[in-house]
């Protein structure tokens, strides 16, 4: 196995020169409302703020006809601008693309003062016999941690991190490429096993995490997404000191930062899912936790998840039974939505995770081999939130022409589309909907279902629901207002819109 210095590096580290910069500056340009009492922020979107024209098109008409004549870039524009609902299937430290990462863990500005440290180099391959095997992934480079932590370690461990400032180009780019599934023999196991476990303590910081979240609100809005559910922890961070902070404090810390005028510019509405390791030991007991912090912080939680792969045969769904009736004897008014079905052989997680309560399921692929469930949820009042990109990376449906998707839809099975963890892919809400267009052929009238049912299934309370809603009808019809039969292109050519390596790699798109 060639050395970390002889190793080829990835395409990536273009994003350093272009993409980086980009990133940490994109426009704000999103439209919803922050919290439920929020007044709506002025339209921002550039192709919102020209006058209605006269004679405007039948967008159910038009968008057929841009779908026939429109280059891949311009289909991109206008799916950028389009405005849409929510991503309400969506990992915190998922989410964020990897120069974001980097953006913030190097600069002690905005990081809370800490300086972090990355294993950048095996000095002594001995130690680790597994290196020499082709094609296994490096869980030791690049695993992330705080100065303090670097200085407990062993002299002939310590030789072997590096500040993350103080990274090479090339060393920069490397350590972008362990956070995402860019390279051909990574896959599943890469991304469960090894990605999580490198982001180390950054994962952990409540600077570097809070700091990130606005980043990404800021991203999201300026695609027209004005609703986020996050899964995120609660009871785990620590402050710049490493020390840990108690949970009200924590929650404090969350709300003081996305109360911030940055934050609140976004126009994005944020709300938490609380998340259970479902094969843990102690997966029974962080049930009970959850609902009871949900039952009192319920202002800005929303709902419980569960999450984990689902062949690790310790996390199957009836384990749970039990705990959630109990659960469910106690506390009114929480969301269930738990990963089920994100498997390629057929099995009965979906209806066993439909008897714990949920509302959602996530994934839902294998669905389409279970003809008796699939009867229950059409028309009904279950969703199965739909992560194309994921499906496709890890393995789940390799062929996105062979995705359920468009079955589930089109047979009255309510579905949305979502990003997951969209930063471990390098990719955006649009690439999502792009695909979903370009495979599926979806029309004017699915794509704005697809958009209204992530926020009907929401779990946001009543108020906010019924807001949200308002407001993404009102911003489609000002989007429709303008186009008319001849003038999309140039509408299209003024969207700034912007794609990751997702977009740039695997749909061969060029927006520059």
């Amino acid at each position: 196995m060639k050395t970390d210095d002889e190793r080829p590096l990835p395409s990536r580290r273009s994003l350093l020169k272009s993409g980086l910069a980009a990133l940490v500056s994109a426009p704000v340009l999103g439209t919803g409302a922050i919290a439920a009492t929020a007044s709506k922020p002025p339209l921002a979107r550039a192709v919102l703020q020209g006058p209605a024209v006269t004679n405007p098109a039948n967008m159910d008409l038009l968008f057929e006809r841009i779908k026939r004549e429109a280059s891949d870039e311009e289909l991109y524009r206008f799916l950028y601008a389009m405005p849409k609902g929510g991503d309400i299937h969506h990992h915190l430290a998922g989410g964020f693309l990897p120069a974001m990462w980097y953006s913030i863990a190097s600069d002690s500005k905005r990081n809370g003062g800490q300086r972090f440290y990355t294993r950048y180099r095996i000095t002594d391959y001995r130690r680790h016999p597994l290196l020499s095997r082709p094609g296994v992934s490096n869980i030791f480079l690049w695993i992330n941690l705080r100065e303090d932590n670097v200085e407990k370690l062993d002299a002939s461990l310590r030789v072997d991190f590096k500040p993350l400032d103080e990274l090479t180009e090339a060393e920069q780019a490397a350590w972008m490429s362990a956070i995402v599934l860019d390279l051909p023999h990574e896959g599943r196991n890469e991304f469960f096993e090894y990605h999580w476990s490198r982001l180390g303590d950054m994962s952990t910081s409540i600077h570097v995490m809070s700091e990130l979240m606005v980043e990404n609100m800021k991203l999201f809005g300026a695609e027209g997404v004005r609703y986020l559910e996050v899964q995120r922890g609660a009871f785990h961070y620590l402050d710049a000191k490493g020390n840990s902070i108690p949970v009200e404090e924590s929650e404090a810390f969350w709300n003081a930062r996305l109360s911030q005028p940055d934050a609140l510019a976004t126009g994005v509405t944020v709300r938490w899912q609380g998340i259970v390791l479902r094969f843990a030991d102690n997966a029974l007991d962080m049930v009970r936790t959850w609902y009871a912090f949900l039952d009192s912080h319920s202002s800005n939680w929303a709902g419980i998840n569960m999450a984990g792969r689902e062949d690790d045969n310790r996390g199957y769904p009836k384990r749970f039974t039990a705990v959630y009736d109990e659960m469910l004897r106690k506390y009114p008014g929480i969301g269930i939505s738990i990963h089920a079905g994100e498997a390629e052989k057929p099995d009965t997680h979906i209806p066993d995770t439909l008897r714990l309560g949920a509302t959602r399921i996530g994934h839902g692929i294998n669905l389409i081999w279970d003809e008796d469930t699939m009867l229950r949820m059409r028309d009904s009042e279950f969703l199965i939130e739909i992560n194309l990109i994921s499906n496709e990376l890890l393995g789940y449906v390799p062929d996105l022409d062979q995705h359920p998707f468009p079955v589930f839809l089109r047979q009255g099975i309510p579905c949305c589309l979502n990003t997951d963890d969209r930063g471990m892919w390098d990719s955006n809400f649009t690439d999502e909907v792009y695909v979903a267009v370009k495979r599926f052929n979806l029309s004017w009238s699915e794509l704005q279902k697809t958009a209204r049912l992530s926020l009907e299934h929401s779990f946001a309370d009543p108020i906010l629901k019924t807001s949200l809603l308002s407001e993404y009808q009102s911003d489609l019809e000002a989007f429709s207002a303008q186009f008319n039969d001849s003038n999309w292109r140039a509408i299209c050519a003024a969207v700034p819109a912007i794609t990751h390596a997702y977009g740039i790699e695997k749909l061969g798109l060029s927006l520059g």
